[in-house]
């Protein structure tokens, strides 16, 4: 029996997470990816929250990749760069899934403006994962949630996990809409954890003034 609980650790103990930020934040009108909350850059800030995960963490990069890589320097992560970034976030998620190790057993795909998600809410969707490990775990916000923003309620995406029988399937997304499809069409294999603030983002002037003013609120 001992035998048997140490396989099943091995089995699910490889987590890779992929953090996108290969974007060119067009809505925004400035990087989003160099954002900065509580001093750090929001590249750095996620990059940070996967590695609390895992060791086995990617960026994707794409616009603006050699500054990118700069904030980057010194942390342990392998920078992966996407010079398909123009084709949408299908094209990075495959070229960070591209560069996984053999070895890895499931990925976490986390956005690089998810700036509300706390640490421990990450841990809860890879724990979820852990005990049921063929299953695609993501966040969601229920029309009952505590969510602030109506706009949020009923929505599902990332982060996601995606096991590894998944990967093919991730590596031949194209197009703007992410792995959507792939949640849409394995609607059934879904587990999901009620994660209201990973939708709230940073696309607009108006979600980076609900940035600075939640800092401003905490540094009072």
């Amino acid at each position: 029996m001992a035998q048997a609980n140490h396989q099943t650790a091995e089995k699910t103990g490889k987590l890779a997470v992929i953090v996108l930020a290969a974007g060119g934040s067009t809505r925004l009108g400035q990087p989003k990816q160099l954002v900065e909350l509580a001093g750090e850059s929001l590249i750095v800030r996620q990059c940070r929250r996967a590695l609390a995960l895992t060791e086995q963490v990617f960026c994707v990069l794409g616009c603006q990749a050699p500054l990118m890589a700069k904030q980057l320097s010194g942390l342990p992560v392998c920078q992966v760069n996407n010079e398909n970034w123009q084709q949408g976030m299908s094209s990075s998620i495959a070229a960070g899934v591209a560069a996984l190790p053999d070895d890895i057993d499931a990925v976490m795909i986390l956005l690089v403006d998810q700036w509300q998600l706390a640490p421990i809410e990450l841990q809860r969707l890879q724990q979820s994962w852990q005990k049921h490990p063929e299953t695609i775990v993501l966040a969601g916000a229920s029309a009952g949630s505590d969510a602030k923003d109506c706009e949020v309620k009923g929505k599902k995406g990332p982060p996601v996990i995606f096991p590894k029988c998944y990967f093919p399937e991730l590596l031949a997304l194209t197009g703007e809409q992410g792995a959507k499809p792939l949640l849409q069409k394995y609607h059934q294999q879904l587990n999901v954890l009620e994660l209201p603030r990973a939708f709230i983002d940073l696309d607009t002037p108006q979600q980076l003034q609900q940035l600075m003013a939640s800092q401003e609120n905490n540094q009072r």
